[in-house]
């Protein structure tokens, strides 16, 4: 009997963290717990894969704190950005915090008063005026300096901005060449046109349930609510992940804060133990290896990704979120397209 309790309560655990779209802790405030809050370790040993570097608290006002996660061995302490929200909410010792998480690294807080054990009325008419890290160049302990995206589009939404991919691109050299200049230009142009051949060669179609408003909304929230941690948001286009197959980097960023003065050079998208090597050429990354970091993520319109520059020396390397607006995968599927062919008359 005693076996068979057991067997059910680890059944139940793990459906529980698994399963449960959102799970809850509580912590009550006690020594340093304005310089920071450690998270429970049951919870840590459940979801420490799903939690980034630095989490969004949300507040009963509807306001967006970042707050960064400190490892020391097994656990997690909430850190940078703890001692505002703190101080923000008038807390104080021996209050009870309820935190449930949403997943796509955010909380939703709940606060309550330590006398009186109701929740702090105050904590519903906080005024943020935003707390984003200005951007600047240099390495702090060892990893990037935080950044913000330079060359957003503001959503009404957040306070932080994000960048709409493009789905234009520049016509190549050799399809512009004049036919005046003879043979050469001739071949140039025809080599341009292939190249845009092999560039359409791979088209594909979403088979993905109509998204609204509300959820192309939260994708950008959440990724917002990370943005100072990692860098910079692109919102993908069709161009980005259904043909095409190219990302802009954003121009003033790159010229901040990509260390490589050539306009041409290697870079690895990273996703947690996954890592792709593609080519950037002109601030736009493409080739093979960036079609293949999108078809192997599932990647569609309108989700939003957070690229954070892991390394900026030798090899260069982004760490990339990925918040979908639909949760549910369905992969696309390729379309057919006809090859235009010469015919040839036959000799009788």
């Amino acid at each position: 009997m005693g076996d068979d309790c057991r067997g059910c309560q680890k059944w139940e655990e793990h459906i529980y963290w698994s399963r449960f779209q959102a799970v809850q802790f509580f912590q009550i405030l006690s020594g340093c717990y304005n310089e920071q809050l450690a998270v429970p370790q049951k919870f840590v040993n459940n979801l420490r894969e799903k939690l980034a570097g630095c989490v969004a608290l949300k507040g009963p006002s509807g306001a967006i704190w970042n707050v960064g996660l400190t490892a020391c061995g097994e656990k997690l302490y909430f850190q940078r950005g703890w001692k505002e929200f703190v101080e923000e909410h008038s807390l104080q010792e021996n209050d009870l915090l309820i935190f449930k998480y949403n997943g796509g690294s955010q909380f939703d807080v709940v606060m309550f008063d330590q006398q009186s054990y109701c929740e702090k009325e105050a904590s519903y008419f906080i005024r943020k005026c935003g707390h984003q890290e200005l951007p600047s160049r240099g390495k702090a302990n060892g990893n990037p300096t935080p950044v913000t995206p330079l060359t957003p589009e503001t959503n009404s939404e957040s306070s932080v901005e994000v960048i709409r991919a493009t789905t234009k691109r520049k016509k190549p050299r050799e399809a512009q060449t004049s036919v005046k200049q003879g043979t050469r230009g001739k071949r140039g142009a025809r080599k341009g046109s292939m190249s845009r051949i092999r560039s359409a060669e791979i088209q594909l179609k979403s088979n993905r349930r109509p998204v609204t408003e509300e959820e192309k909304a939260n994708a950008i929230q959440m990724a917002s609510a990370v943005a100072s941690c990692y860098g910079f948001v692109v919102i993908m286009a069709p161009g980005n992940v259904y043909k095409g197959f190219f990302l802009s980097i954003p121009t003033d960023w790159a010229g901040k804060y990509l260390p490589t003065t050539e306009k041409n050079f290697d870079l690895t998208l990273r996703v947690k133990e996954n890592a792709w090597t593609t080519r950037c050429y002109h601030r736009k990354i493409s080739g093979s290896g960036y079609r293949k970091f999108v078809l192997e993520n599932n990647l569609e319109e309108f989700d939003v990704c957070v690229f954070r520059l892991a390394s900026r020396s030798d090899d260069i390397v982004f760490d990339v979120s990925i918040f979908r607006v639909v949760e549910e995968v369905v992969p696309p599927s390729r379309v057919t397209q006809a090859v235009p062919s010469r015919c040839y008359k036959r000799r009788k």
